[in-house]
């Protein structure tokens, strides 16, 4: 089976071309968090994976969490993903249609993830080494893996850094073992 982002990709861009053409990127942005909130919900997920759970009682089941806050663009768009059987890849396309959004606003999101909490300082230092490298505004999101140990990952796009103990400790006994 296909990669979920390969299958997410087409779903966001024709969301994206819409919204940027209509103007509505915000709306569009709340409105995938949202499904994509409830698509990760691990209840619906046992649901949309229940074979005895048709894709009509799914959609029927999303627009009763969602309906108050779905425009007729958002109903279709639960209806086209559950008819091809695309509902789990809903947070994959909400983060791919956000990516394209902040290229588009020339911004991006850096998740940052640590072994230890991140002060302010810290963020705005990461935050400014990464607008001179990437040439665009940068928003910091922080985690806390204490398995790291120490140090730090940083996701941006798709650019990886990997500055973690846990990963330099695995390339050392790597090295030792080849």
């Amino acid at each position: 089976m296909a990669e979920i982002s390969t299958l997410a990709r087409p779903y966001a861009q024709a969301i994206f071309n819409l919204a940027n053409a209509n103007n509505t990127l915000k709306a569009w942005s709340d409105t995938l968090a949202l499904l994509s909130e409830v698509a990760a919900n691990k209840s619906m997920i046992g649901l949309i994976n229940n074979p005895d759970v048709s894709s009509e009682q799914a959609v029927s089941l999303f627009l009763d969490i969602c309906k108050d806050n779905l425009d007729e663009q958002g109903i279709n768009f639960i209806k086209l993903a559950a008819e091809n059987d695309r509902l789990e890849a809903i947070p994959t396309i909400a983060q791919s249609f956000e990516a394209m959004r902040a290229e588009a606003e020339g911004s991006i999101e850096a998740q940052v993830i640590s072994a230890y909490a991140v002060n302010a300082t810290q963020k705005k230092s990461i935050a400014a080494a990464l607008k001179k490298k990437l040439g665009r505004e940068v928003t910091i999101k922080t985690s806390t893996d204490k398995t790291l140990l120490g140090g730090v990952i940083i996701r941006a796009g798709d650019m990886v850094i990997d500055g973690s103990v846990k990963a330099q400790l695995e390339k050392i006994t790597h090295s030792l073992l080849s």
